[in-house]
């Protein structure tokens, strides 16, 4: 009996070592799928396009995330903004640290939470912004 509990706990050490390498693997993955450079390709907030005949990139790191959109026939930028982010599942959350965008104010120093999903080279992301619903459809572009 004390040479089967002998084995019994390292073997139990070993599994729960296992069992959660696994659950930070997945979380990571989780967070891996949205890192990258993407370009919008569809928007719309409150029922209303959001993308018009501008140009929007979002690129998302380990940690941060920022924004540029611009209007490339005119060599101008329309609207910047950046700041942290958090990934739990499918619930992405922004903290804006800075944004300059056409009622964009009051944003700053908020958090913003969106569903995220990621289908091959599409990031859907969906919810609220100042009350309004936000969808906004990108592909990755790096």
């Amino acid at each position: 009996m004390k040479r089967l509990l002998t084995l019994i706990g390292p073997a139990a050490i070993v599994i729960a070592t296992i069992a959660w390498a696994q659950s930070r693997t997945s979380a990571t993955q989780a967070t891996n799928r949205i890192i990258g450079t993407w370009q919008l390709v569809s928007g719309e907030v409150g029922g209303q396009d959001s993308l018009g005949n501008g140009t929007m990139i979002k690129m998302i790191s380990t940690k941060h995330f920022m924004f540029l959109s611009y209007d490339k026939s005119k060599m101008k930028t329309t609207g910047a903004g950046s700041g942290s982010y958090t990934l739990k599942g499918n619930t992405y959350t922004e903290h804006i640290d800075f944004i300059d965008v056409s009622g964009g104010e009051g944003l700053a120093g908020t958090d913003a939470v969106f569903t995220v999903k990621v289908d091959g080279d599409t990031l859907t992301q969906t919810g609220e912004i100042q009350g309004a619903l936000l969808k906004e459809i990108y592909k990755r572009v790096d």
